[in-house]
């Protein structure tokens, strides 16, 4: 049966990891010889390492590769404002906001995940303060007591924007509780900066980080937003200041990286191979999304390493797929005469037709100062809009694909829609054959950014903002538009509003953008505004789907106090 409540994942947990502090009779005392427990693991740094990877394995796991879907990306703005199910002819709700309720398998997903996160951030405090490990320093042992607050902190910042407040859980869990009761959002934000301040003293620095761990900088970037929810504007842009004053960070501005040189015949397949791509096309490239990979704005990675046991997809089940189901799919078009489209091996994205860009993020941002052809986020090598006819065997073969030319018209737009090339490799990696035909099946094989040095800009852009200093707000803001070349904006253009088409811009597919939105209390206004199921529909929500439903599963197994629900559900 499937564990929903947090209270019976902490019990499941600690029955896998293994009585970690069992205080039972004499009779039922174990010592671990030869297995690993909690008890002859958590000695010394080494297993405490073991420990944090194995919350990184879930974060990667969780957060984006789960499974075989599109599921996999439901925070990063999946029937928000950013794409659309278009799986088939009509749109198709995936969260239906108009009757979200308490039974909600998608606020239990994320309530059940997060509360499993804390759980092992936990046990690893609490057992790194305990007598018997062993450590080289006190330095040594703060370190990993400051990641691992950094992590809780991190998932409590995900609690607080998207439910409000919720139970605070401290320590490690070693008995079954029902007594649950809801902090207040300010005090789950006040706890999260209270970890974070100590994480942002003893965390690693960046120059001396493994990859796919967060450095120190990471624990700045999330205190700027914690300091900007609990309206602590100054805090705020002294945490953020402290990331883009740091000299190890820096906005990429030249060509670099693995695919510099890279050439192409374009979309068509015709013609003599050009240069290809620019900067931004550059930070999305295999091999070039990591610090230690030399690129200067790559604050926290989740890591893809194929065929390395515990490195991702196939080889130990992960499925980190965005480029499988967010891309259109024109390889798959028949023509008019019946001749089927095939998939060319460079740049062409492996999509499945399932998640398109909406309106507002394939063609409405773009617009923004006239700067359509300036942007170079909205450049041919970093979004496809034109798509061609790529099979000899066609006698359409080299000419754009077009209603007039498709076998059926119907499916025109889902099949040829803006493809985002962030989330598509430059050269397909070629690992297996579908249908016959040689690409991936849509894995990106490369690793994907959690923290990148542009949100941190725009965090200190938004506490500008708070404090109504709209002067530096502009200026951290075109801080990230200078890079893309596009038009400067002005201190009277700076509001909410700007700032998160700018995250848009900058940060679609990578920011959890359903997180941002409750955060902000924008959520119900940006569905209506931008979600093509809510405009066809004409929704009209409530601000109560601001936040999360506590699942229902959880307050009714609380039985020894009240776990209020939030309100309207």
């Amino acid at each position: 049966m499937k564990m929903k409540n947090f209270t019976y994942i902490i019990i499941y947990l600690f029955i896998i990891i293994g009585t970690m502090s069992c205080d039972q009779d004499a009779i039922l005392e174990e010592k671990a010889k030869d297995f690993l427990s909690p008890e002859n693991s958590f000695v010394d740094k080494s297993g405490f390492e073991s420990g944090l990877a194995d919350i990184y394995r879930k974060i990667r796991q969780y957060f984006y590769a789960n499974t075989d879907s599109y599921e996999n990306f439901d925070m990063q703005g999946i029937d928000v404002d950013f794409a659309a199910e278009s799986w088939s002819p009509e749109f198709v709700p995936y969260f239906n906001w108009n009757t979200i309720n308490a039974d909600s398998d998608f606020a239990d997903k994320w309530w059940s995940r997060l509360y499993a996160l804390i759980y092992r951030a936990n046990v690893i405090i609490d057992r790194a303060g305990a007598s018997g490990v062993t450590w080289s320093s006190d330095e040594e042992k703060n370190a990993i007591i400051g990641e691992a607050k950094f992590l809780r902190a991190w998932c409590y910042h995900f609690l607080g924007n998207m439910w409000g407040g919720v139970p605070l859980v401290l320590n490690e869990t070693t008995s079954a509780k029902f007594d649950y009761t809801r902090a207040t959002q300010e005090e789950v934000y006040k706890q999260c900066k209270e970890d974070l301040d100590f994480a942002t003293k003893w965390m690693i620095t960046v120059d001396k980080q493994k990859g796919g761990r967060p450095p120190r900088a990471a624990a700045y970037q999330l205190l700027t937003e914690v300091d900007i929810c609990l309206k602590d504007y100054d805090g705020a842009v002294q945490a953020a200041s402290q990331v883009i004053n740091d000299p190890n960070f820096y906005l990429m501005t030249q060509r670099f990286g693995t695919n510099k040189n890279f050439k192409f015949q374009g979309y068509d397949y015709q013609g003599p191979a050009e240069p290809w791509g620019d900067v931004y096309w550059d930070l999305f490239q295999e091999g070039n999304m990591n610090w230690l990979e030399g690129n200067h704005e790559a604050i926290w990675n989740m890591e893809m390493d194929f065929n390395i046991l515990g490195g991702g997809n196939n080889k130990d089940g992960g499925y980190f797929v965005l480029e499988r189901w967010w891309n259109p799919w024109p390889w798959h078009l028949v023509d008019k005469d019946g001749v089927p489209n095939q998939l060319k091996d460079t740049c062409c994205g492996a999509g499945t037709n399932v998640l398109i860009p909406t309106e507002y993020a394939g063609n409405q941002i773009w617009q923004y100062k006239d700067d359509w052809n300036k942007d170079i986020r909205n450049s041919q090598y970093n979004i496809q809009r034109v798509y061609y006819w790529v099979n000899h065997a066609s006698k359409y073969y080299g000419q754009v694909i077009t209603k007039e030319s498709m076998g059926d018209p119907s499916v025109y737009y889902r099949s040829i829609s803006p493809a985002f090339k962030k989330a598509a490799s430059a050269v397909h990696h070629g690992m297996f054959k579908f249908d016959g035909q040689n690409y991936d099946g849509g894995g990106i094989y490369k690793d994907w950014y959690i923290m990148r040095l542009p949100e941190v800009y725009l965090l200190r852009a938004e506490a500008y903002l708070g404090k109504n200093d709209m002067l530096h707000a502009a200026a951290d803001i075109n801080a990230v538009r200078n890079r893309a070349q596009a038009t400067p904006v002005i201190p009277g253009d700076v509001n909410i509003d700007l700032i998160l088409d700018e995250r848009a811009r900058e940060l679609y597919m990578e920011e959890f953008r359903l997180s941002t939105l409750m955060r902000l209390g924008k959520l119900a206004e940006y569905v209506m505004k931008y979600n093509n199921v809510a405009i066809r529909d004409g929704w009209k929500l409530d601000n109560h789907v601001n936040k999360l439903p506590i699942p229902n599963y959880d307050i009714e197994a609380n039985t020894k106090a009240k776990l209020e629900q939030n309100p309207g559900y």
